[in-house]
């Protein structure tokens, strides 16, 4: 049984802090920190004065778990008071008491001893055998104690009422700011060997609090806690949280950990929660990096791969044409069988790879992975392409369909119209004498604007019910090239990824196109040591 950190003063008991603390630490957002506190208590109402609390606790956040003791406990209300201890607030707290001002001259210090009556401002009324003394303030003062009501950090004060007196053990749990954790994962790959020498995972924990923690049992908890107060949203965010929801913990590795010891894992809900193996101390202002995952032998299947490309373009010779990165793809298992099988949190990687004397240089700084749940297969995407397998995409030829002309329209005459619609007789016209085909409609609006552009409307409202004709299917066909150069002394294969147009098909080709989606897919390249090997292919596709 750890010994009491509290003293009896009357009716008001302090508690400076804890005996035990639990950090619960959220990726991003305010952290929930658990406590054991053993306090002796009068029987009856009393004041209990928690202190030791971060400058960043949350108000409106503080809850008691469960309480222990020789009698019954009976919570009662509870009253925050943030950090109030300065030297402003510890002059106006020490009116009444004996005090000593301490000054700094040529002759050396004077101290001057009273009992302090009034702060004035930036003066002090100090009375002595002499009588009543108004001196300035001094940078240096000396007090017998500290006047009670005063902390550093915050204070909370809870009012509960007990049946009998004795030495009670409270469990508490609050929130607080500024505490968060954050992954980062160094992967040392050995190509030579297509294997993952190393693979540590460390979290930066950064204390903000305005607090120390001491001997702390850190979890980390894989999810986000960003309300305050006691608003709805809090609930989720720790609702099963941290008593009943902590399942048993697993940690179950292939191999034998690597030069530190692995956190346990369990799950909060569909969340995973990470107990470090070793309590920690951390000071307000300190960051600290322990380990959460180390494995060595990871086995890794290593894929070089050309990026897909949308456009090719006609190429020229060997030197004159822009050589395209290939790039570097590791695919590994998160099981034991690959000395893995532990559930990973997302975070930054940073990939080492060993020069010519063994040592590891840094080859790709920032790159990132999701979560990978145990027994998941998982790959890193290297950013930094081969210098030695490079490639290029050629455009060799092309036809495309020309488009079909739409033919022109009449436009409609200006003027009378004649439609040879009836017969009539021409003027002065005799009967059995000649008869004209065609009947001139005229009228006292023939001949006016008005009447021809009713005229044209007529024609274009007419052309428009036209069913529009089908325009002609137009394909084109295009030859690729890709050709890929292997610098090495050994030999290599590729994945070529290849974006194709909707609703293509194959001419001709040199390598089997593994489809991916109606739009592409990939071919399987052997490129031989210090040579080259080309895949052509000629496709077809409609364009309209």
């Amino acid at each position: 049984m750890s010994t009491s950190n509290s003293k009896n003063d009357g009716q008001v008991v302090r508690s400076e802090k804890p005996t035990s603390v639990e950090l619960t630490v959220y990726q991003s957002g305010d952290a929930v920190v658990h406590e054991s506190r053993q306090v002796e208590l009068p029987k009856g109402k009393v004041t209990i004065q928690l202190e030791g609390l971060p400058q960043n606790f949350v108000e409106d956040s503080f809850e008691v778990s469960d309480v222990s003791g020789p009698g019954a406990f009976k919570l009662g209300p509870d009253s925050f008071k943030p950090a109030n201890l300065s030297s402003a607030t510890l002059l106006q707290k020490a009116v009444g008491r004996k005090i000593t001002l301490l000054e700094q001259t040529a002759q050396g210090v004077i101290r001057t001893t009273g009992t302090l009556r009034f702060v004035l401002g930036n003066q002090l009324v100090i009375e002595d055998a002499n009588g009543i003394n108004v001196v300035p303030v001094t940078p240096k003062f000396e007090l017998e104690s500290i006047p009670d009501g005063l902390s550093a950090t915050p204070a909370l004060s809870l009012e509960p009422t007990t049946a009998e007196s004795g030495v009670y053990l409270l469990n508490s749990m609050y929130e607080t700011g500024g505490l968060s954790w954050a992954p980062r994962y160094a992967v040392f790959y050995d190509d030579k060997t297509g294997t993952v020498t190393k693979l540590r995972c460390r979290v930066k924990l950064n204390n903000q609090t305005g607090a120390d923690f001491e001997d702390a049992q850190l979890k980390l908890l894989a999810a986000h806690n960003t309300s305050r107060g006691g608003r709805s949203a809090r609930g989720g965010a720790r609702a099963a949280s941290l008593e009943s929801a902590m399942q048993p913990m697993a940690a179950s590795f292939g191999a034998q950990a690597d030069y530190a010891d692995n956190a346990e894992v369990g799950s909060v809900g569909e969340q995973k929660i990470y107990l470090l193996p070793e309590k920690l101390s951390i000071k307000n202002g300190e960051t600290k990096r322990p380990y959460l995952v180390v494995a060595k032998d990871v086995p890794v299947k290593a894929e070089l791969h050309l990026p897909a490309a949308y456009n090719y373009h006609f190429g020229s010779t060997e030197e004159d044409a822009q050589k395209l990165p290939v790039f570097v793809r590791l695919r590994l298992r998160n099981d034991a069988e690959n000395n893995l099988g532990f559930a990973l949190p997302a975070g930054e990687v940073a990939v080492f790879q060993p020069d010519s004397t063994g040592k590891y240089q840094k080859t790709d700084p920032q790159l990132y992975i999701a979560s990978v749940a145990k027994g998941e297969a998982f790959k890193l995407e290297l950013t930094t392409p081969s210098s030695d397998v490079k490639a290029t995409r050629r455009l060799v030829s092309f036809h495309q369909d020309p488009e079909e002309k739409e033919p022109e329209v009449e436009p409609v005459p200006e003027g009378g119209h004649v439609f040879p619609q009836h017969e009539v007789a021409s003027e002065g016209g005799f009967e059995g004498g000649p008869r004209m085909s065609m009947s001139i409609q005229g009228g006292p609006r023939v001949g006016t604007p008005g009447e021809h552009s009713r005229r044209r409307q007529e024609v274009a409202e007419g052309a428009g019910k036209k069913a529009k004709k089908e325009p002609k299917p137009r394909f084109r066909e295009e030859q690729r090239e890709i050709t890929l150069y292997n610098f090495k002394d050994k030999p290599v294969q590729v994945i070529v990824q290849e974006q194709l147009p909707h609703g293509y098909s194959f001419l001709d080709k040199t390598h089997d196109l593994i489809s991916d989606n109606e739009n592409s897919g990939t071919f399987t390249v052997d490129v031989p040591a210090n040579g080259q090997t080309t895949v052509g292919y000629g496709i077809r596709w409609k364009i309209n």
